[in-house]
């Protein structure tokens, strides 16, 4: 997310990046093929680019999301937003096994990490300086490898539920709505979409992820919303 600091002259860039939630019932669970998807993001006159990349691991995947200011936003703030994650494959179970931030647009420049150990059933790490110790919760994602766990599970044509995401130094529920048989139209190309609804806590936001089948589920837009309007859009420019 971009520090509040940052957020005073570029809100709500970085709330494009807030996870969805689900649960994965299939007893069998696709691979989801490594890509990489470039956004454009506006929020009102502000500008933003968003790239989001999923590679193959061994044992599973790692992934990597990052945002940056565009345009006159850039007057303001230099930098960007980086998260990263490793993802083990487990019985066709996503487990996530570390998570890392790096924020250089924020003045200081801060960073979070966490290690989520499935053995000892912790979570550990450090959150704007302050440590990090909380029990696992079975099924929980973190807020980026809860991506991969989406496309996942709409591949596998799975429930999408609720779901624990580790966001910001806790455990949050997050509940979701699917409509199917969206369009939508981006500088790429327009397509058939999934889309998915997200709330989690205020009611009064709300985020969703318009998922393309045609490019194995990856999102192609997303939305952010608050108040019931539209606050920020980000539409796939690049795809490989």
């Amino acid at each position: 997310m971009l520090p509040s600091t940052y957020c005073q002259h570029f809100p709500r860039l970085a709330v494009l990046l807030i996870p969805c939630v689900l649960a994965v019932v299939a007893a069998a669970a696709p691979t989801v093929p490594p890509f990489s998807a470039t956004y454009k993001v506006r929020y009102g006159v502000l500008r933003g680019e968003m790239t989001l990349d999923l590679s193959q691991t061994e044992g599973g995947y790692y992934y990597e999301t990052s945002l940056r200011p565009r345009g006159i936003a850039t007057w303001l703030r230099r930098g960007e937003i980086r998260e990263t994650t490793t993802i083990r494959l487990s019985g066709g179970d996503l487990q996530p096994v570390d998570y890392l931030n790096i924020d250089t647009i924020a003045r200081p420049h801060r960073r979070a990490g966490y290690d989520f150990d499935d053995e000892a059933r912790r979570v550990t790490g450090e959150y704007k300086t302050k440590a990090v110790d909380t029990p696992w919760r079975q099924g929980g994602q973190n807020r980026i490898s809860v991506h991969v766990a989406i496309m996942q599970a709409l591949q596998a044509g799975s429930n999408i539920t609720r779901l624990p995401i580790f966001d910001r130094g806790r455990w949050k529920d997050f509940e979701f709505e699917i409509d199917r048989g969206q369009y939508a139209e981006t500088p790429y190309g327009d397509f058939e979409t999934l889309e998915i609804r997200y709330t989690s806590g205020d009611k009064d936001k709300s985020w969703s992820m318009h998922c393309a089948p045609d490019l194995n589920y990856v999102p192609v837009k997303i939305v952010f919303r608050e108040g019931g309007k539209i606050r920020s859009r980000a539409l796939l420019i690049d795809y490989r």
